[in-house]
């Protein structure tokens, strides 16, 4: 279980790193490149339920740890982004 706790942080750092290296460049990637290795993630889950066996249930909770680490880094993207825009209204007003 602190194994699976480990990939969930690892994956939330490295996308949110990523996308706030790639919103530099084109502001729309920090939410698809978390959207892109959800959806990659949940793609292998359901494949490694065809799979069977330990070997497909090991590469399913792997990449179920990596679905939710990429679904809380566009949380706090999302929540981030919505209290930026509340200081940035209240400094204008």
């Amino acid at each position: 279980m602190a194994i699976m706790y480990m990939i969930v942080i690892f994956t939330v750092t490295c996308l949110l790193l990523l996308s706030s290296r790639m919103s530099k460049k084109v502001s729309s990637l920090k939410y698809f490149i978390p959207l892109i290795i959800g959806v990659i993630s949940l793609g292998i889950v359901i494949i490694s339920s065809f799979y069977g066996g330990l070997t497909g249930f090991g590469i399913g909770v792997i990449n179920f740890a990596i679905l939710i680490g990429s679904i809380l880094s566009i949380v706090i993207i999302l929540v981030s982004e919505i209290i930026k825009s509340k200081i940035l209204k209240k400094t204008y007003q």
